[in-house]
């Protein structure tokens, strides 16, 4: 069903902004679970990433023509779909506190951000749920007291119900990071991480490497807490970002 909470896979920047305009209809709010200066900064980087490799695939091959990356497209995007942008509300939110305390005072009639003009008569209206989306929701309580199934559960509980009494559909989406070998990390990799079962440091790391060793204690992987909550998104962002939400 459209109203189904929504987890997409892990998104670069330019894939969620991208996503968001296609996808929005007033008054989607975007939260994105970082300061405003470290996504400028990801944005920006993913951006020269995107423009540098295409340039070295110009200069190994010369093709009749070259798909534009989606980096490309947000950079050239035409004045309709900034129009657009400019009727999206975003919020910048680091902590999980901020972010249980923003859900549960949430209103549509708080934003500052304007309602887009009416759709002129013979166009075609778009039939689109607005999106209340939020970017980074795991990265969030990642490396905090709250990085549990009990933290996850209390944050996903208010998120879903927020988006529910508000009438807009929950997303959530990940940052897309790779490993230190250079391999991204997938919607897998990121269901079949283990998380303590309680929050506050109910279970601890073992090993010499605390940061790359194992729980004690009760564990649970990440598919089977947001499973509760949200349905999974398949696919890469090149095939979701042509076409609608699934039904």
């Amino acid at each position: 069903m459209d109203s189904d909470p929504l987890l997409l896979p892990p998104a670069l920047p330019a894939e969620l902004l991208h996503y968001i305009i296609h996808q929005c209809a007033f008054p989607t709010t975007l939260v994105i679970c970082s300061t405003r200066g470290g996504f400028l900064f990801s944005l920006a980087q993913n951006i020269r990433d995107e423009q540098q490799r295409d340039q070295t695939q110009q200069n190994i091959q010369t093709p009749p023509e070259t798909a534009p990356t989606t980096a490309t497209e947000l950079l050239s995007a035409p004045l309709y779909q900034v129009a657009v942008a400019r009727h999206i509300r975003i919020v910048f939110i680091p902590t999980v506190s901020h972010l249980r305390a923003f859900l549960s005072v949430f209103s549509v009639q708080d934003s500052k951000v304007s309602a887009p003009p009416a759709t002129p008569p013979g166009l075609p209206v778009s039939g689109k749920r607005p999106l209340f989306l939020i970017y980074g929701f795991l990265d969030m309580h990642r490396g905090t007291s709250e990085w549990s199934a009990q933290g996850l559960s209390n944050t996903a509980a208010v998120f879903v119900e927020t988006a529910r009494r508000v009438g807009f559909r929950a997303v959530a989406a990940e940052p897309r990071v790779a490993h230190e070998e250079g391999r991204q990390i997938g919607m897998a990799g990121l269901l079949t991480e283990m998380i303590p079962i309680l929050s506050g440091g109910g279970g601890r790391r073992t090993g010499p490497d605390l940061d790359g060793s194992g729980w004690a204690g009760r564990t649970v992987d990440v598919q089977r807490v947001l499973g509760r909550w949200f349905r999974f998104q398949p696919g890469d962002w090149e095939s979701i970002n042509s076409r609608s939400l699934d039904p």
